[in-house]
């Protein structure tokens, strides 16, 4: 059972200007990586995610194309749980691999959904305050 939700002023620090890269292998385009920062006061553990939902130019990103990098580790998206160690940084972004095939060049329309569970808010068994991290840009595509 979680509470309302709860959305801070930081929005402009969740998709920040030039966090939108294109992802190459060899020759080609494989994908794309998007850093994302945190609309919150203080860091927060990993594990704290409760949803996260990418769009790029109003398309869904599968859930199983997502990968994430943060201090040098990698994790799925049902990974990220177990992430109760990896404490996610207020100025450091979480960097999210797209391997997809990759962008056009030019400007995307980038919509993320992201919940997290406050672990500093529990309010009772089973209750914990939840932050709306989720915020839309339009991101200009940078090269490699």
């Amino acid at each position: 059972m979680t509470t309302t939700y709860l959305k801070l002023p930081y929005v402009d620090s969740v998709l920040r200007e030039r966090s939108l890269r294109a992802l190459e292998l060899g020759r080609g385009p494989v994908g794309f990586s998007l850093d994302v920062g945190l609309n919150y006061y203080r860091g927060l553990p990993l594990s704290t995610i409760e949803t996260f939902e990418l769009s790029v130019d109003g398309e869904r990103i599968a859930d199983n194309l997502l990968l994430f990098e943060y201090d040098r580790k990698l994790y799925p998206l049902g990974a990220l749980a177990g992430g109760f160690s990896d404490f996610w940084s207020v100025k450091k972004p979480l960097r999210v691999r797209v391997y997809q095939g990759g962008l056009a060049p030019g400007e995307h329309e980038v919509e993320l959904k992201l919940v997290l569970r406050s672990p500093y808010m529990h309010l009772g068994p089973g209750l914990w305050g939840m932050i709306d991290g989720s915020a839309s840009r339009t991101l200009m595509l940078q090269e490699a």
